[in-house]
């Protein structure tokens, strides 16, 4: 079983080597196909998804997962390197952000994330078998609650492709 920090280092490995691709989208695209590189992302959310059992990792590790599912969904893989994720992956991660929210164990950050994950794309968490209880929790913060968070790059840092989104997010918002 890998560590976060071994999973954040690997999501970073496949994130600079994306960066090195060139030209439009769908030239970008291709080239980031024929290395390989879009069959890492499956392994890595699969990877996350062994840390759900572990008290110390589950927390991180399904807001990690939870995230990649989203972005996968709602941005191009040639941007990202997700390509989409086996569907019974998504719905081990959906699963695991709604056994997290009916024990009551989510903290403020993944309620704030999650906001904005479902404000973005709606229809995602129920398309993968999401229970009301979940979509309500998605709803009752509001999706702009991010800008009020304390984020920071250093509280970000070696969280993945996650933390340098949120920290964009920060800084741009600025």
């Amino acid at each position: 079983m890998l560590s976060l920090n071994s999973l954040a280092g690997w999501e970073e490995a496949v994130l600079a080597s994306i960066a090195g691709a060139t030209g439009d989208i769908e030239e970008r695209d291709r080239q980031i196909e024929r290395s390989g590189v879009y069959g890492e992302y499956p392994a890595i959310v699969r990877a996350y998804e062994e840390l759900f059992v572990d008290a110390e990792s589950a927390g991180e590790a399904i807001k990690r997962a939870v995230f990649l599912v989203w972005r996968g969904a709602v941005d191009l893989p040639a941007v990202t390197a997700i390509a989409p994720l086996p569907d019974g992956t998504v719905r081990a991660v959906v699963d695991a952000l709604d056994t997290r929210e009916r024990r009551g164990t989510m903290d403020d950050e993944q309620h704030w994330m999650l906001a904005w994950y479902h404000a973005r794309s709606p229809e995602l968490l129920e398309l993968y078998g999401a229970t009301q209880g979940l979509l309500d929790a998605a709803e009752a913060w509001n999706p702009a609650a991010w800008r009020d968070a304390s984020i920071t790059a250093s509280g970000m840092a070696l969280r993945g492709q996650m933390g340098r989104y949120w920290t964009t997010m920060s800084t741009s918002a600025g």
